[in-house]
């Protein structure tokens, strides 16, 4: 976990010098404070949660299955070099349009989604690491996620250096990556009422 720490932090340090990216200009794209982001970046503190990392990732464009290695991500979310695998399937109808977005009723709750099916029945695709949770709705406040959603800790798996939690909302579930730093500050066991976030964009869409 150390050596991860270290290579983590030096990987990203390396990558945005060389693209020319400040500090502060890369904490303020990731939305993350500037000076925990200098101390990972000196291996004083550990890989940020996934949705940060995968932030990262795409402003300095580094190889996503490296940096999510680096990060001490599971095997399960790393597929071909590529990307996170999809674990959270969720069943639904699409019912009309929210602005710009499409609201799928899943019968528990409305999610929001970017695309525009062309089957009022979908199933859509959540990965673990495009899931942050919070304590309560208040956590929202400093975030640009759409879709959120309150449920119930059913437990937490350990793999590796990061967990995956488990989150009973009613109609479906999810499974959601998270550090050991999070899962200790949240007192996060089975039974605990949080709060799910994911943007509009994230979902992945099928016909069912």
């Amino acid at each position: 976990m150390e050596k991860n720490r270290k290579e983590f932090g030096k990987r990203v340090r390396q990558r945005r010098k060389q693209l020319g990216v400040g500090l502060r200009e890369l904490a303020r794209k990731v939305d993350m404070d500037y000076s925990n982001l200098s101390r990972i970046e000196r291996g004083q503190r550990p890989p940020p949660d996934l949705d940060l990392v995968m932030k990262i990732d795409e402003v300095l464009e580094i190889d996503r299955a490296e940096l999510l290695s680096l990060a001490g991500a599971p095997d399960e979310l790393i597929v071909n070099d590529q990307i996170g695998k999809v674990q959270n399937w969720i069943c639904g109808k699409v019912t009309g349009k929210s602005g710009n977005l499409t609201e799928v009723d899943t019968e528990s709750w409305i999610i929001s989604i970017v695309d525009e099916p062309s089957t009022d029945e979908v199933l859509l695709g959540l990965r673990p690491e495009d899931i942050t949770l919070y304590i309560t709705d208040e956590g929202f406040s400093s975030s640009s996620a759409r879709n959120r959603i309150k449920g119930t800790i059913v437990g937490v798996e350990k793999h590796g250096n990061y967990n995956l939690a488990e989150l009973d909302c009613g109609s479906f579930s999810l499974e959601v990556a998270i550090t050991d730093t999070s899962v200790e500050s949240m007192d996060l066991s089975p039974g605990k009422e949080v709060y799910a976030a994911f943007k509009a964009t994230a979902p992945i869409v099928k016909d069912w």
